[in-house]
């Protein structure tokens, strides 16, 4: 694909203590079939090998921008800080640990420009373990998030920040990212609020699985009820929410503020009698079933996230 000065696309990297694999991701990222990149790390003051492996990297390939912390902030401030420093039309968040497929960049920008109302694109991300070969991974069955529907971020996010591209104009309402919820979630509610997410449906990250992984397995757990009300609040502070969507969030909210015990009965009714809109990533084939089954879950106080 033949890139123009219009079109840099900006892959924006947080590190930390990620010595062990960032090598792999850089490798994949430089060598992308779409070659008009601009690769910003933001290192979040890591104590390990890390920055030395940035700099030799940075010295080979004048595409690479570095920037350190002194301090360690946590992932969510240092992808917004590294989003800040994006110069690109598009803009697309890399962990530091995954592996690219060499066209990822060029099939999402493809995708993307085919609408001018597609704010972000996704795409299908395999999951390996530790040091295995990614096309050992195991893939996870995915209804991929389609449309501009807010509803469908007011309890869980389905649009991981791994897999994004997004145009540029989508952090100009979203910085600084708020502390209370995962940027990625943040990122994907806004996009619905200003158009439309779509996504490509095929492998083109190799998401890697480790005891170190900063959202996953060592993410912290929260419990549903806490979770909801802190981040469905934030959610609906976002502009230009329909008016009958937003209602319906405010009600949502309300009923988990009055929440008081390890199970809540008007919780449990509310989201089952609107399943099909607050689950609607659940497709099965009898999808009541599902339905039935998470909003148990999610009206549980004891269940973890």
């Amino acid at each position: 694909m033949i890139a123009t000065e219009q079109e840099i696309v900006s892959v924006v990297i947080s590190t930390y203590n990620g010595a062990e694999f960032i090598s792999e991701q850089l490798e994949s990222i430089i060598h992308q079939t779409y070659s008009n990149l601009e690769i910003i790390v933001a290192d979040d003051a890591s104590t390990d090998d890390t920055i030395r492996i940035l700099k030799s990297y940075a010295e080979k390939d004048k595409r690479i921008i570095i920037y350190q912390r002194d301090t360690n902030a946590g992932y969510n401030v240092s992808f917004s800080e590294v989003c800040s420093k994006a110069t690109g039309a598009f803009v697309a968040i890399s962990d530091q640990d995954d592996i690219w497929k060499p066209d990822k960049i060029e099939k999402q920008l493809k995708k993307i420009k085919e609408n001018a109302n597609t704010v972000l694109v996704h795409c299908i991300s395999a999951r390996f373990e530790e040091k295995s070969s990614p096309h050992l991974g195991s893939i996870k069955k995915m209804n991929f998030f389609r449309g501009n529907d807010i509803k469908c971020f007011y309890l869980a996010n389905y649009v991981l920040g791994h897999t994004m591209l997004f145009r540029r104009l989508l952090l100009e309402t979203t910085l600084p990212f708020p502390p209370n919820i995962y940027y990625d979630w943040w990122l994907a509610a806004n996009a619905c609020s200003v158009g439309n997410i779509e996504c490509v449906n095929e492998i083109l990250v190799w998401h890697r699985m480790h005891q170190s992984n900063a959202t996953g397995t060592a993410k912290p757990k929260i419990y549903f009820k806490e979770q909801t009300r802190s981040t469905l609040s934030t959610v609906l502070s976002i502009p230009d929410i329909p008016v009958h969507d937003w209602q319906l969030g405010m009600h949502l909210l309300k009923k988990y503020q009055q929440f008081d015990g390890r199970f809540s009965w008007p919780v449990f009714w509310l989201l089952f009698t609107n399943a099909p809109i607050l689950f609607a990533h659940k497709r099965r084939v009898f999808p009541w079933i599902s339905y039935l089954k998470h909003s148990w879950r999610y009206a549980r106080a004891s269940t973890l996230a």
